[in-house]
């Protein structure tokens, strides 16, 4: 008989009911979210506000230096980032379920709640936006390279017209687009939920918050979908308000982010572990 050596235990060890939804529950998420905001709007804009100041400094600040592709794609990313700013947004709205009093200062201290989960999950955040970022600024100098190359024998052969140039760049430009789209879906897997079950769970860890938020977003595709969409075009419209709507729409979905995680993840359990023996 083989002897065994080493057991590999596969985490996670603890996965929650995924509760299967009707495709329309995203407005009712809205719909919730709107009503904590009404509920807190001194806070909640307050804190919004601070986030889209910041972020609209940092994308200035590239703009006045005059690079533009990488405030476009800061721009794009914040949908990427999201996630992980939203979490004071998040404890708000457990406060309000709690009956506890809301202040200011707790959207500070909401981090503090699960430090290393919320460090794991920030750090695996980042490292998603910057190989995407690495890709788009690639593709962006491809494209820039070709539009280059193509304008230049245009110069030299007068044969082709301005549409045949960009008829020519748009299969680059839908690649970088396509780069971007697949970074967001990936990302918003990953963290539909899985940030409210760090706050929520102060000894979880992030890869256990990240597979039950997988599963989840898997199990209800279609209404997920809803979802990210409605996510997309709310975050865009903040974003297209001199980044100061951000203060409205990015309290308004995090709330609405913690109603629709209570509502899909129900209880925890622990599950039956694999188990793999090497000899």
């Amino acid at each position: 008989m083989a002897r065994q050596h080493a057991i590999h235990y596969v985490s996670p060890g603890y996965m929650p009911e995924i509760r299967m939804l009707q495709t329309n529950r995203p407005w009712a998420w809205l719909k919730a979210g709107w009503h904590d905001l009404s509920r807190h709007p001194v806070v909640a804009v307050g804190y919004g506000l601070l986030i889209a100041l910041a972020y609209a400094v940092v994308v200035g600040l590239s703009l006045g230096a005059g690079l533009f592709d990488i405030a476009l794609n800061l721009t794009a990313a914040f949908v990427l980032i999201a996630p992980l700013v939203a979490i004071g947004f998040y404890t708000v709205s457990q406060r309000i379920e709690q009956g506890a009093p809301i202040r200011f200062a707790d959207v500070f201290r909401a981090w503090r709640i699960n430090p290393k989960g919320t460090l794991g999950m920030g750090t695996i955040l980042v490292l998603l936006f910057l190989s995407w970022f690495m890709v788009a600024m690639a593709l962006a100098a491809f494209l820039a390279e070709s539009r280059a190359e193509v304008l230049a024998a245009a110069e030299g052969m007068f044969t082709l017209s301005p549409a045949a140039v960009t008829d020519l760049s748009v299969p680059f430009t839908l690649a970088y687009l396509l780069s971007g789209l697949v970074a967001a879906l990936v990302v918003f897997a990953f963290a539909a939920f899985s940030m409210p079950a760090l706050m929520e769970h102060e000894e979880m860890d992030p890869i256990t918050a990240l597979v039950a938020s997988w599963k989840a977003v898997i199990a209800n595709w279609r209404p997920m979908l809803l979802w990210a969409v409605l996510i997309a075009v709310i975050t865009g419209i903040g974003l297209a308000v001199a980044y100061i709507g951000l203060a409205v729409t990015m309290p308004l979905l995090g709330f609405a982010t913690w109603h629709a995680y209570r509502e899909t993840l129900g209880e925890w359990r622990e599950v039956e572990v694999r188990q793999a023996q090497y000899d």
